[in-house]
């Protein structure tokens, strides 16, 4: 027999490599579908009345073919929040630069969060109960929530120290600030005039002016 040529061997190296990359590019992409399926029947219906069956339907799949991508019900929920909270991270870490003002990065924060919310996945983070998950995911939903939350305080914080937000409690500024936009996706249909944005920055003019030291 023959022995193969070292360049061939390389080339069925890199073909092999090829393949497994697509097939596992299809399989997140058949996954992702699987999460948006949920989280759209999450909102239209609600957790509790969304069944796995309603998914596979949405899919045109078997309820045993969701298995392959997930792990369950809950396991959808839960994926939803973590795409939504990653969505997050560009605005996090440039909130997080101290040369850029903190009431323009309290823009760029809640800007980015109304953002957010505009999708499933983001509807997802603030319809969804702690006690619709097993206990390790709402941990992780848990301090996700606190992240944000303390992300804002500190920001809050920050204009009260430089003398650009007048006096007042960081911890219910935030809370008041975070439960007008957490309303949104209970009342508001995103898909309608005028945007979540631009509702997003409607709340920002009133909350900010409000915030603002009247002597700046």
């Amino acid at each position: 027999m023959t022995d193969r040529l070292p360049d061939e061997a390389i080339v069925d190296g890199i073909e092999a490599e090829t393949l497994a990359d697509a097939r596992e590019e299809a399989r997140r992409a058949k996954r992702r579908a699987v999460l948006e399926a949920g989280a759209r029947l999450f909102v239209r219906l609600g957790f509790d009345r969304a069944k796995l069956d309603d998914i596979a339907a949405e899919l045109s799949v078997s309820k045993r073919t969701l298995y392959y991508y997930v792990a369950s019900k809950d396991d959808i929920l839960f994926q939803c929040n973590v795409l939504a909270y990653e969505a997050m991270e560009p605005a996090l870490a440039v909130c997080a630069d101290p040369a850029i003002p903190p009431l323009d990065r309290i823009r760029t924060l809640l800007r980015a969060y109304v953002r957010v919310l505009a999708d499933d996945f983001g509807a997802c983070l603030v319809l969804t109960q702690e006690n619709q998950l097993t206990p390790e995911s709402a941990a992780v939903l848990r301090d996700n929530r606190r992240r944000l939350d303390r992300m804002l305080r500190d920001l809050i914080e920050a204009g009260l120290a430089d003398g650009s937000i007048a006096p007042c409690e960081p911890k219910f500024a935030a809370a008041a600030l975070f439960g007008a936009f957490n309303w949104l996706p209970h009342w508001r249909d995103p898909a309608k005039q005028p945007t979540f944005p631009e509702i997003g920055e409607a709340f920002l003019d009133i909350f900010l002016d409000g915030l603002a030291a009247k002597n700046r």
